[in-house]
C-alpha cells in the first residue's frame, strides 16, 4: 500500500463526520445529512479500483451465523426500549429535535423506512468493505464508525449515555467486520445491520408517538 492510499484510507471516515456536521448542525436537515453521506459513499465506491465489494454484498450467507447476527441486530431495538426511561427518551425529547431536522409527519415515516432499509447497505460496503480489515482485534475504523453516530445521538442523549452508545457501536462495528472476514462476504453484516437499524428506528418511531 503506497503513501497516497494510506492517506486516502485514513481520510475516508471523515465523509461521515463532515456529512453529519453539515446536514444536522449547519443545514438542520436529516435528509441533507444522509444525502451527503450516502452520495459521497457512492462516489467513493464507484471510483474504487477494486470492485469486488459490490459482489460481496450478496455473498457469505450462512443460516446459523445469520440467525445469530439477526438476533444481535434486533437486540439494538430491545436495548433502546429498555434504556429509554433511564435516558429520558420520549416524545418530549425526541419530537422537538425531529422537528428542527425537518422530520415531521410523512417525512418522518419515510425517513424511518429509508434509514432502516437503505442505510445498512451503504454503511457495510463502505465501513466493512472499502475500509475493512482482517485484524481480529478492534481497529481504529471500528472506533471511527461508532464516533460519527455520536454527532447524531448528541442531539438526544446526555454525555454518559453517549459513552454507553460509543462502546456498543464499536462492538457492533468490530463484530460485523469479523463476520465479513470469516464468511468472505458482506451479506450477513448487512442483514444484521438492517435488523439493528430497523428495530432501533421502530422503537424511536414508537417512542415519539
Amino acid at each position: 500500500m503506497n503513501r497516497r492510499s494510506v492517506i486516502s484510507r485514513w481520510s475516508l471516515p471523515l465523509i461521515a463526520y463532515v456529512s453529519m456536521v453539515l446536514g444536522l448542525h449547519v443545514f438542520h436537515s436529516a435528509w441533507v445529512a444522509f444525502g451527503f453521506y450516502h452520495g459521497l459513499i457512492l462516489l467513493v465506491m464507484l471510483s474504487a479500483a477494486n470492485r469486488t465489494f459490490w459482489r460481496e454484498l450478496v455473498a457469505g450467507w450462512d443460516w446459523r451465523v445469520g440467525t445469530a447476527a439477526i438476533v444481535f441486530g434486533l437486540g439494538g431495538g430491545v436495548v433502546l426500549y429498555l434504556l429509554a426511561p433511564f435516558a429520558e427518551i420520549d416524545s418530549s425529547t425526541i419530537g422537538p429535535v425531529l422537528s428542527r431536522l425537518g422530520l415531521q409527519g410523512g417525512s418522518w415515516l419515510m425517513f424511518v423506512i429509508y434509514h432502516s432499509l437503505a442505510n445498512p447497505w451503504f454503511e457495510e460496503v463502505f465501513w466493512r468493505g472499502r475500509l475493512g480489515s482482517n485484524n481480529n482485534l478492534p481497529v481504529w475504523n471500528d472506533v471511527f464508525f461508532a464516533g460519527y453516530h455520536l454527532l447524531v445521538l448528541a442531539l438526544f442523549l446526555d454525555w454518559i449515555w453517549l459513552i454507553v452508545a460509543a462502546v456498543i457501536l464499536t462492538l457492533a462495528g468490530w463484530l460485523w467486520r469479523q463476520i465479513r472476514r470469516q464468511r468472505k462476504g458482506l451479506l450477513l453484516p448487512v442483514i444484521s445491520h438492517l435488523s439493528a437499524d430497523a428495530s432501533i428506528m421502530a422503537v424511536v418511531y414508537w417512542l415519539n408517538q
